[in-house]
């Protein structure tokens, strides 16, 4: 696999698209897939071919797009056929005729208009209700096809392609997709029809006019062009500026315990608002387009009509009124030109209506560019494809030869270089040696992660590349130094390493594994939750786990790469010997990678390596007997020097405390802490709708200006519809000269120009600052719900509906949702009822007895604008569950995705996407119902329109055959109805459900209104001039709020002075990183207080606190950006050279200097390119660059190599004496910690011992004593 495949990785190349079967999700397989995809996307703007977007339908579906499409036509069809009837009806109305003529005629035309009625209300159904259902089924397809094809791709993909912003990007696209390839081509078709049936008309009827009112339709069209590219680019900004929003917030929120320790929330707050700001940019841009386009296109529309008007009239005078009157059947009249003028109106008018057809359309095919590019490119080493060999039985053997390797984000560093090494089957061979010197990336080639530049990696002497992937993986089990937990309990995480796995096995497992007590202890065993990546279980318990999983898998080759690194002496010790029994056992082989080189003595052989070769290899004896070799070295510096006497005793030095077992029931007082804590404090949202308003009028002035260009579009259907009478009625005024009726003809042209010219402007003014009024306060929403989830406590994100894939899902939908609650609703009220007003008063004017007739029918108008506005949505109760299982779909992608190097060393790849498609399978049947529910209102709604036509012809016959109303008057009220009709329908166009956006605001306000007990961002509280650095906790009872029945501390207690160095010591989940989350304050205690220089922590201004303390956890988290930028994040604002002192005080200068850009190195997502120990030494000189009181270390070297250690361990030691700094250290490896001030032993939440190393060796049967033996036999 060569560095240049992964040039462009999202981009396929030629032969690397899939067949149907590589994109085979849900009960169907995309049957349109072309091969070219990729270079016609790019010659069209990054757009996929519309083929290409409805390419995941199965039969059912293409049966309901064809509905669908019959549906659409047939409906487009019933408004130009409605002009052959206006012109049946003009006829009848011929005042040369009896009463009773004209009463009869018009009666018959009423009646072929209730027929169209029919047959338009049926068609409108299957229009919306077929197209709006299968939109649904295939985004579905799309989503389901993006996950498998995402969990299906090669390490190397994820390396070069910021795996944040996948998660983020689907869900913008999908929901993008689904408005532009549902109800959006079928307005699309329908319009289309519309247009085409006009234009026939107008040509059949007058084919000279006809084409003098289409001649400037190419300018039409060439404006639609110019808009579409626009909005084409701006789509895919405003795309990429979310998908990076996005991954700011997944990187802060799956890691908000080390943006909180570092008071990073307003660093990340800052990035994840310049993120918004380019989305924002990219959305106003959008709108401007829309307007400005949709504006020039009406223009030139009405440009249009302006010039046909004045031809038809010249024709009519020319043919009626030059007294040499016209009989042929190519003669112009006043009914002719009305009926060519009508169709040709309509179906220009269909043309300006497709304008959001279009605009949606064009926006899904943008939006699904990245998305099919991702699904159809190839993987490289695709873990589902059935292609390669299975080998009968699996010995175990395994050679690596002459492997070269670099990875693809830093192709010029190369890691391994003629790397040769054969391991026999059944043996154990342990890699050693100093950070990043290769040996991990043995284990990812194994697994096939990644394959060699050049060399062989084999498995009992068949090319890993020519065997099956799946299988491969199921032989090896994998446990990282780093483990990694899904959000479920811990039966269902130990079941994953075998889905066939018994209860028993699993518990088997726990045992072997020395998980079994702990677990049980726990309230709810084995069925306990452990929460976003674990965070509910301490680092040994977590490590425990994922042994307990590949010890389930029972597979013939194991890969443990510093597998016991997070356990404590003891439960090393046993895990050490389970694994020892089980290798014994069935002789499987076993790579080991350990930097505590006790771990590995026993080991077959030992490979010691530098710089990405291996410079020795032997077994344990074998190497210590070389002189100045590179092992006995390392051996040398890492054994201890350890006195253990065990006749003295020591009167006076350490304390031996007796721990209370005695455990009771929470006072009630307790009970109501507990209780505060672990509910949501949160405000009430009396009255959603006023505060999304509120929150929106920072844009008054752009609300306003939009307004303005909704009420004038509102105005430009009447007028439209009042000129139409003059000049209709203009037409049969035979009475004029010719003179006379070219110059009136004149007048009204002109008017229509001046009408496109306000209309033009209206539509950039309404466009454009809706837009920025939308976009602004989707950015403000978005950024308040952000800033509001960052500033919680620890204890809020703990809980399960709040893991970080769930909160982003929420970013992502529901501010956008609650538009329908501002911009876009005042843009449909402003037009509605403007035009209403207006219409109502334009008709009363020309006949108060039509109007009257409008006003007895105006409920049915409005039950009818009521159904056009909820068909939009699902309109039932469901649809709040319809959302969860959306978040709940976009959580377990996010953490797919961050997990994914476990993910593929499971083989949980196909699990994972079923269940991603399973829960978005949860609102299948309420989609199908939404649709059938839409369906029935637009059909309702379209023939209503026809049938109050109807009802006024033939109310109007009758007045006009007594005399009572005017043509003029009767045909005024009828083109002002009619025409804005239009505008009311497209105002309706992509309304969102205004349930389902009070409820997306709801949720919205019910995390930025919840108060939290401990606030990130408040300054509130009390602040020192200095720090001396006491520390005590006194009394303490404390449970996790995940786990109120677990208590972790029972009375703890532990005075800390001024300076002092203090190590806690202990077993897996005793209570030692406990003491360091309260110290943090990611927690408070139920009872009792943790203090500072006397002062609880909880007077205390929070970020102030949080400022003198500086922490390296055991796993050390990056963010994504340079090692520089990771550095400074510890002091925000330091210079170049404080960041370049702090790295050589972490010993990593070296390091960082060697690497191709230095500081400027980008460590990747979570700091994935670049090895553990590197991670740890940036880790240290991020908490050393701010110069901290307090320094916490949570077993802050165990990821380093032993020499990294000393020299690391060596600098620690030096700053500690530079400054009097408070320092408490939770470490398993003794070693590090006998020169620390004061040991406390912890057992079962309190302390039993403490004292100095030397105090504590001299207590008989003490605690640390046994620990200290444990770990001195074991070396």
């Amino acid at each position: 696999m060569a560095t240049s495949d992964y040039v462009e990785a999202n981009t396929p190349k030629k032969g690397e698209l899939r067949d149907n079967s590589d994109v085979a999700v849900l009960e169907h397989t995309p049957s349109v897939i072309s091969k070219d995809t990729a270079a016609h996307a790019k010659s069209n703007g990054k757009l996929v071919s519309l083929s290409d977007l409805l390419s995941f339908a199965d039969d059912k579906d293409h049966l309901l797009m064809a509905a669908g499409t019959i549906g659409a036509l047939a409906a487009g069809m019933a408004q130009p056929l409605q002009i052959v009837l206006i012109g049946d009806v003009l006829n009848g109305l011929n005042p040369t005729d009896s009463s009773s003529s004209i009463v009869g005629k018009v009666d018959d035309a009423v009646l072929n208009y209730v027929y169209v009625a029919v047959v338009a209300m049926l068609a409108g159904f299957l229009q919306v209700a077929c197209w709006s259902t299968t939109a649904s089924r295939q985004v579905k397809r799309i989503r389901g096809a993006y996950v498998r094809s995402i969990v299906t791709k090669e390490m190397g993909w994820f390396d070069v392609n910021e795996p944040m912003q996948l998660s983020t990007r689907i869900v913008e696209a999908a929901l993008m997709i689904q408005e532009g390839m549902g109800r959006k081509i079928g307005d699309g078709l329908h319009s289309l029809s519309m247009a085409l049936t006009g234009i026939a008309i107008g040509l059949i009827k007058g084919w000279e006019m006809a084409l003098i009112l289409m001649t400037l339709m190419p300018f039409v069209a060439f404006t639609a062009f110019l808009s579409m590219k626009v909005m084409t680019k701006a789509t895919q900004t405003g795309i990429e500026a979310y998908g990076q929003a996005g991954a700011i917030a997944q990187e802060s929120l799956s890691n908000v315990r080390t943006v909180h320790t570092f008071n990073a929330c307003q660093h990340f707050i800052d990035k994840y608002k310049r993120a918004l700001d380019s989305a924002t940019r990219a959305g106003i841009s959008k709108g401007f387009a829309v307007g400005w386009g949709t504006g020039l296109m009406f223009f030139t529309m009405l440009c249009t009509y302006a010039a046909g008007m004045f031809y038809g009239a010249y024709k009519v005078a020319n043919d009626q009124l030059d007294g040499d009157k016209c009989t042929g059947s190519g003669c112009y009249d006043g009914g002719r030109v009305v009926v060519v003028f009508a169709a040709v109106l309509t179906g220009s008018m269909a043309i300006g209506q497709a304008a959001p057809s279009v605009e949606a359309l064009v926006a899904a095919r943008a939006a699904a560019y990245d998305v099919f590019q991702t699904i159809r490119r190839a993987s490289l080493i695709d873990p589902l494809s059935d292609e390669g060999k299975i080998l009968d039985k699996v010995s175990g053997e395994i050679v690596i030869k002459n492997v070269s390797f670099a990875y693809p984000s830093r192709p010029d560093a190369q890691v391994c270089s003629n790397y040769s090494l054969t391991i026999r089957a059944g043996e154990t061979v342990a890699l050693v040696g100093p950070s990043g010197s290769g040996k991990s990336t043995i284990v990812s080639l194994l697994e096939r992660f990644y394959d060699p530049l050049s060399g062989v990696v084999s498995i009992d002497g068949v090319d890993v590349r020519d065997l099956n992937v799946k299988w491969l993986r199921q032989q090896i089990g994998l446990v990282n130094q780093e483990p990694i937990l899904f959000p479920t309990t811990i039966k269902e995480n130990i079941r994953h390493g075998a889905p066939s796995a018994s209860d028993e096995q699993v518990m088997q497992a726990a045992r072997m594994s020395n998980a079994f007590d702990f677990i049980e202890a726990l309230p709810q065993g084995f069925n306990t939750e452990v929460g976003e990546r674990g965070t509910q279980l301490s680092g040994g318990q977590k490590q425990r786990i994922a042994i307990a999983r590949a010890i389930v898998k029972n597979p013939p080759i194991l890969l443990l790469d510093e597998a016991t690194s997070a356990l404590d002496t003891e439960s090393e010790y046993i895990v050490q010997k389970s694994l020892d029994r089980l290798l014994a056992a069935s002789r499987r082989t076993t790579i080991v990678i350990a930097h505590r080189l006790s771990t590995i003595r026993n080991a077959d052989r030992i490979a010691v390596h530098e710089n990405g070769s291996i410079v020795e290899i032997g077994s344990h004896d074998e190497l210590m007997k070389i002189p100045d070799g590179h092992y006995r070295k390392l051996v040398e510096l890492q054994s201890p020097s350890i006195e253990v006497d065990d006749e003295s005793t020591v009167s006076n030095g350490p304390r031996t405390l007796v721990q209370d077992t005695t455990t009771g029931s929470l006072t009630i007082a307790d009970n109501k802490f507990v209780s505060t804590a672990g509910e949501d404090t949160t405000s009430p949202s009396s009255n959603v709708l006023s505060r999304v308003r509120k929150m929106a009028s920072p844009e008054w002035i752009f609300l306003f200006g939009g307004g303005l260009g909704a009420i004038l579009n509102a105005g430009v259907f009447p007028a439209w519809g009042v000129m139409m009478a003059k000049i209709t009625v203009l037409f049969f005024d035979y009475s004029k000269t010719e003179h006379e009726m070219v110059r009136d003809a004149r007048y009204w042209s002109l008017g229509f120009v001046a009408l496109g010219v306000v209309f033009g402007l209206s539509k950039v003014l309404q466009h454009y600052c809706f837009a920025v009024a939308s976009e602004r306060l989707i950015a403000r929403v978005r950024l308040a719900a952000y800033s509001a989830m960052l500033r919680q406590d620890i204890g809020w994100f703990d809980k399960p509906e709040n893991a970080s894939g769930a909160l982003l899902a929420r970013l992502s939908s529901d501010a956008t949702t609650l538009l329908a609650l501002t911009s876009e609703s005042l843009n449909r009220l402003l037009v509605n009822v403007t035009t209403l007003v207006i219409v109502f008063a334009v008709c009363f004017y020309f006949s108060w007895q039509m109007t009257l007739i409008l006003l007895a029918v105006a409920p049915l108008l409005t039950i009818s604008s009521f159904m056009v506005n909820m068909s939009v949505a699902d309109g039932d109760s469901t649809s709040k569950k319809n959302n969860d299982a959306d978040v709940s779909a976009g959580a377990l992608l996010t953490t797919a995705i961050d997990s994914i190097r476990t993910v593929a060393s499971l083989g949980m790849e196909k699990e994972l996407s079923s269940k991603y498609i399973e829960l978005l399978e949860v609102s299948k049947q309420t989609d199908t119902r939404g649709g059938l529910v839409a369906g029935a209102a637009f059909g309702f709604s379209l023939g209503m329109m026809l049938l109050v036509a109807a009802l006024l012809f033939y109310v109007s016959s009758r007045w006009i055959s007594h005399g009572t109303i005017t043509f003029e008057d009767m045909f005024a009220v009828l083109m002002v109805f009619s025409l804005s009709s239009f505008s009311i329908g497209s105002a309706a166009q992509g309304a969102t459900d205004p349930k389902k956006a009070q409820q997306s605001a709801e949720n919205i306000f019910e995390i930025i209104d919840r108060v939290p007990p401990i606030d990130a961002l408040s300054t509130d509280g009390k602040l020192f001039s200095s720090v001396k650095g006491s520390l005590e906790f006194r009394d303490v009872q404390f449970a996790y709020p995940s786990r109120l029945g677990a208590q972790i501390y029972n009375g703890y207690n532990l005075t800390i002075a001024p300076g002092q160095t203090v190590a806690l010591v202990g077993a897996s989940g005793c209570g030692k990183s406990t003491a360091i989350a309260l110290l943090e304050r990611f927690y408070d205690p139920h009872t009792g207080s943790v203090s500072l220089d006397g002062v609880d922590l909880r007077h205390l201004s929070l970020p102030w606190l949080r400022d003198r303390i500086s922490l390296v956890s055991q796993e050390p988290v990056l963010f994504a950006g340079t090692i520089a930028e990771n550095i400074a994040l510890g002091k925000p604002g330091a210079t170049r050279e404080e960041i370049t002192q702090a790295a050589q005080d972490a010993s990593s200068l070296d390091f960082i200097r060697n690497l191709p850009d230095g500081f400027d190195t980008n460590v990747g997502d979570r700091g994935g390119h670049i090895s553990g120990g590197q991670k740890q030494r940036i880790a240290l000189a991020r908490a050393i660059v701010r110069d901290p009181d307090i320094l916490l270390l949570d077993e802050a070297t165990s990821a380093l190599d032993n020499e990294s250690e000393r020299i690391v361990q060596s600098s620690l030691n030096r700053l500690l004496k530079l400054k009097q700094r408070t320092t408490i250290i939770v470490a398993h490896r003794l070693s590090t910690i006998r020169n620390a001030d004061l040991i406390a032993v912890t057992e079962q939440g309190a302390v039993v011992e403490i004292g100095t190393h030397d105090e504590l060796v001299q207590l008989p049967e003490g605690r640390y004593k046994q620990l200290l033996a444990r770990q001195a036999n074991q070396s």
